[in-house]
């Protein structure tokens, strides 16, 4: 993304306990991982988001994924001074604000 403007993305990572491990998963792109522990399944799940979006972009596919998707791409950073969010019991939810090319459908 060197040189090219930027927007933001907000996704959204869950957590369940499964098996004895921690799967986690971002509903918005389908992007999924796992830890032993939740902060470890939650490192894990913005990392593969991350890579996700990074080949997105290097196939040219990521402004037709997040417009399939609905997911709309701010011009700022998100302000997150708190989100009131109720989960069913035993999930857990953590917000991820991600960088992304500011394309030119959302401008």
């Amino acid at each position: 993304m060197a040189g090219e403007s930027v927007g933001y993305i907000v996704l959204t990572g869950i957590v369940e306990e499964e098996d004895g491990q921690f799967a986690s998963y971002c509903r918005e792109l389908g992007t999924a991982s796992c830890g032993d522990t939740i902060s470890e399944a939650l490192d894990n799940l913005g990392e593969a988001i991350e890579l996700n979006i990074e080949g997105l972009e290097e196939v040219g596919e990521l402004e037709r994924t997040l417009q399939d998707r609905n997911i709309r791409i701010e011009r700022n950073p998100p302000k997150q001074d708190g989100v009131d969010v109720n989960v069913p019991l035993g999930q857990l939810i953590k917000i991820y604000s991600v960088p992304v090319p500011l394309i030119a459908s959302a401008v």
